[in-house]
């Protein structure tokens, strides 16, 4: 019964919040789930695959409530935000993991969220401002917010 309503409030948060998750995005900005992990893996394992990805780290709080904000990282911009006259763009990446609940050997577990915010600067223009998201940036980073949420699932086992 527990898996059935888990089961169907995640749909209905598909159908609900559409901005959200692979799926989603506009106004610069996407994110996805990013699972359930100990305080430990919410820290280290974004941290690992954002280093991967030349994503330094600009801000770490936490816990209880943690929150890992990169720096800006400049990047060539990709096919199709070129072709919408995108002359330079940047990415940080921010993850926010809120406790959820304490497991059976007393370490709390986190719900993890990972967001990746885009800005590019227009040929001729002097400032960044937010970019539509495009089909592109969301393919790259879905990658490294994949690679995330494999690395915090290797880390963190959960038994029903």
């Amino acid at each position: 019964m527990r898996k059935l309503s888990l089961a169907l409030a995640g749909l209905l948060m598909l159908v609900l919040l559409p901005g959200c998750g692979g799926a989603g995005g506009g106004g610069g900005s996407v994110s996805w789930d990013g699972g359930i992990a100990t305080a430990t893996d919410a820290v280290e394992a974004p941290q690992k695959i954002l280093l991967e990805n030349q994503y330094q780290m600009e801000r770490t709080q936490g816990p209880p409530n943690i929150y890992l904000l990169t720096r800006w990282q400049s990047r060539s911009p990709l096919p199709d935000e070129a072709e919408l006259g995108i002359a330079e763009v940047r990415t940080r990446f921010i993850v926010e993991a809120r406790p959820r609940s304490r497991n059976p050997s007393g370490a709390d577990l986190y719900t993890v969220r990972i967001r990746a915010e885009n800005e590019g600067r227009m040929s001729g223009e002097s400032d960044y401002t937010s970019v539509e998201i495009t089909a592109d940036f969301r393919e790259y980073a879905n990658r490294i917010a994949n690679a995330i949420r494999d690395e915090i699932e290797m880390g963190t086992r959960v038994m029903d």
